[in-house]
């Protein structure tokens, strides 16, 4: 068992995985995980314990290492609420729901399930009852365990192939994968954790952070018009650079006029809320019906069967934290217009 831990802090545990060749602990380190979390492989078909973060060890408790899971988990008192058996969980990738104790938190469970010879993760989430949505904490677990999977995956692949045939090309895409995870991850962190990852209190030039956010997404042939200059505004300049950024890859993946993937003729404007202190961000596409407008503002929901669902929630979020407003509406041109208001000159 390649991953095993050997007594060594998670971070120490991930620098030795890459050196030893397990790319995709590597690539999430426990430590990066908000909640509890720890790694395990499969032993001759059944869970082992490989490593914990310092979260679940102050939560559930420690020494747990190169034990099976469920011997692991009666040690330290948690208890799995399964149908079938909990090694049966974990090779199938089902999520379940955890208590330490009686009357204690719940928590649900998200499995990351190791592909053969690799390492898999338990990623524990607070459970906040049936009732309270807010978050969608199914839905980011199931982001961190699926959406990650498919850059770890090529991440994994292009290493192994640039090692074998020495072509730089294939570290670009190994790059270009790391990148998209860390974009999921800070994603996620914001939805979960907003109010520990964003820090306004910077004097922002939000034209400046647009033009700058519209140079760093795939435009494909889109055109940015910025109407008239937005105010200056004390925020957190590297989350609202994501704010536009979320928005303006929202234009541009929902907002062709023609056909998807066609975005010559997608125009996205930026400018002041007539009425009220903001700015608004529109394209010339299909736009929103009015039924889901609401909608598109919260965590898991998506028309694109590849996304996230996290793109306008990240947006809402971190206006929230700035105690900004979002509403979505309909631009001049038909097309989706989201209006950010409430943001006050610096």
């Amino acid at each position: 068992m390649s991953n095993k831990a050997t007594g060594k802090s998670t971070e120490q545990m991930a620098c030795n995985s890459m050196s030893g060749g397990s790319f995709q602990t590597q690539s999430m380190p426990l430590s990066r995980y908000p909640g509890p979390a720890c790694s395990y492989a499969l032993v001759d078909g059944d869970p082992v314990i490989g490593s914990t973060n310092g979260v679940f060890e102050r939560t559930f408790g420690a020494g747990i290492e190169d034990s099976p899971v469920p011997v692991a988990f009666e040690r330290v008192g948690i208890h799995a609420e399964v149908e079938s058996t909990l090694s049966g969980h974990l090779q199938t990738g089902e999520p379940f729901h955890v208590r330490a104790s009686a009357g204690a938190e719940s928590y649900v469970v998200q499995t990351v399930v190791p592909a053969e010879g690799d390492t898999g993760f338990l990623l524990f989430v607070a459970n906040p009852g049936e009732t309270d949505q807010t978050l969608g904490i199914d839905h980011v677990a199931s982001v961190v365990s699926h959406d990650l999977r498919n850059p770890l995956d090529v991440a994994k692949a292009r290493l192994e192939a640039g090692r074998e045939l020495d072509e730089d090309e294939h570290f670009d895409h190994v790059e270009q994968a790391h990148e998209r995870m860390e974009r999921i991850i800070q994603d996620v962190l914001t939805i979960a954790r907003g109010s520990e990852v964003v820090d306004p209190d910077e004097s922002v030039d939000l034209t400046g952070v647009a033009r700058t956010a519209w140079a760093t997404v795939e435009t494909d042939g889109a055109t940015l018009r910025v109407e008239d200059d937005l105010p200056t505004a004390i925020a957190d300049s590297d989350r609202v650079g994501r704010l536009f950024e979320n928005l303006f890859r929202n234009a541009v993946e929902h907002g062709s006029p023609d056909s998807p993937g066609d975005h010559d003729g997608t125009t996205v404007r930026v400018g002041q809320l007539a009425d009220s202190d903001g700015f608004y961000v529109g394209d010339n596409g299909p736009g929103i019906a009015p039924e889901n407008r609401t909608r598109v503002l919260e965590p898991g929901y998506s028309s694109d069967d590849h996304g996230t669902g996290l793109g306008l929630a990240i947006v809402a979020r971190i206006a929230d934290i700035h105690d900004w407003t979002v509403e979505v509406t309909e631009s001049d041109a038909g097309g989706a217009r989201v209006e950010v208001g409430g943001v006050d000159s610096a």
